[in-house]
């Protein structure tokens, strides 16, 4: 980022960090990773008495079949087991600094723990053993979330919820497209009072359904093994099960057919040429779980499509021939998320900035330093959740220009 990072922190000097305590879901029956052990979240209080919450999806890829998930399940993304007693808050939109982030700096934080491998979504009652490990996998994301939502409503006060923001990065920005309707309207179903609510997914929208620069189809493929495996057809949004052909469902199970349906106000950030992407979607290559050697990569294959080794990992190390296939997924990334509809209704927008990042929402300098149209990105995200609820509001969406043809960027703050 061209912006010095010094001058950023001179101008936002953080408070002490704070810590974020522990809470396992040991009293929820079916809450649990993918190896059984409980699900968990962290929760760290504002300084100050206050009703509002900030719900955080924690990311981390997902797993792509069995025995991918077998291996997810003996660390952290698959167990609760070695989880510590506390750790510390994510930055950016999540800070507590009101200097970087007004919106929400003073909201009691919530960091849902990410340990079923399908962002939140899986809904399998039964278990899927693996002979060649001799592990039973359960595949509960979906009863993970909603006993992370009753703990917090019995035990944490937010019965008492007067504002409700939902965030989460990358595999929990995904999870944040899947689930803000339900999570609205599971908090609304056991509270008595109304409250404000709205979702900003952090580089959440995967062109997941999309061939990398071969035609070859292999992230929709994986993703289509983990939706099934997983049993997700109840994980998902409904209103996209409902209105999608039983072969398709699996398709649900990503953001742009989830914003399709989505009717609570959501402020997407993302970077039109996001840095996972670049090497994970647009390069990727189907990778063979048979293979132990390679059985131990989360993303599969990255930047590894023939020709493309150097450029999915740097854009700028792209040819003149590879710059136009960045190029033309920019433009397909701009087109799908602008054209549909849970992006156009009222009290809804995004910031989409074009630098070769990922999860540049929950870095503070990012959050703080990027720009687009004037307007930093912790702005952006301040005008529309103060304008949120307002009748008759239409959320302003910022959107920088994509890479020029020489590979450079055209935005001067990233």
């Amino acid at each position: 980022m061209k912006l010095a990072t010094s001058v950023i922190s001179l101008l936002f000097l953080a408070p002490a960090s704070a810590k974020m305590d522990l809470r396992l879901l040991d009293k929820y029956e079916g809450a649990t990773c993918l190896d059984g052990t409980a699900g968990a979240y962290y929760i760290e209080y504002a300084k100050t008495s206050t009703k509002k919450y900030q719900l955080f999806f924690e990311g981390g890829g997902w797993c792509y079949n069995d025995k991918d998930c077998a291996n997810r399940a003996t660390g952290d993304l698959g167990s609760s087991k070695n989880y510590p007693s506390q750790i510390d808050m994510a930055g950016g939109v999540a800070s507590a600094n009101c200097n970087i982030n007004p919106a929400f700096c003073d909201f009691n934080k919530v960091y849902m723990k990410y340990c079923d491998g399908n962002s939140f979504s899986g809904a399998l009652d039964s278990t899927v053993h693996i002979e060649e490990t001799d592990q039973d996998l359960h595949f509960r994301g979906h009863y993970i979330l909603e006993a992370v939502l009753t703990d917090l409503i019995a035990n944490e006060g937010m019965d008492q919820v007067t504002e409700l923001s939902l965030t989460g990065c990358s595999a929990g920005g995904l999870s944040t497209f899947l689930h803000s309707d339900y999570v609205h309207d599971f908090v609304s179903s056991k509270v008595s009072q109304d409250f404000k609510y709205g979702a900003t997914p952090i580089s959440g929208f995967f062109l997941m359904d999309r061939q990398n620069v071969h035609d070859e189809f292999v992230m929709s493929a994986q993703m289509k093994t983990i939706f099934e495996l997983s049993n997700a057809t109840i994980g998902v949004h409904q209103g996209c099960i409902e209105n999608t052909d039983s072969e398709n469902h699996y398709k649900c199970n990503t953001a742009p057919e989830a914003l399709k349906y989505i009717e609570q106000p959501i402020f997407v950030l993302d970077s039109s040429m996001d840095s996972w992407q670049s090497g994970c979607i647009m390069t990727n290559k189907a990778i063979d779980y048979d293979n132990t050697a390679t059985r131990d990569m989360p993303n599969g294959l990255c930047s590894a499509a023939e020709g493309f080794e150097d450029c999915g990992g740097n854009v700028e190390n792209c040819d003149d021939e590879q710059i136009y296939s960045v190029v033309e997924y920019q433009g397909s990334f701009v087109r799908l998320l602008t054209n549909t509809a849970g992006y156009k209704k009222e009290n809804s927008g995004a910031f989409i900035y074009p630098c070769f990042t990922h999860c540049a929402g929950q870095d503070d300098n990012s959050f703080a330093g990027f720009t687009v149209d004037g307007v930093t990105m912790s702005a952006a995200v301040n005008n529309w959740w103060q304008g949120n609820g307002i009748d008759g509001a239409v959320t302003k969406s910022y959107l920088s220009q994509i890479y020029n043809l020489d590979s450079s960027n055209p935005n001067p703050t990233c």
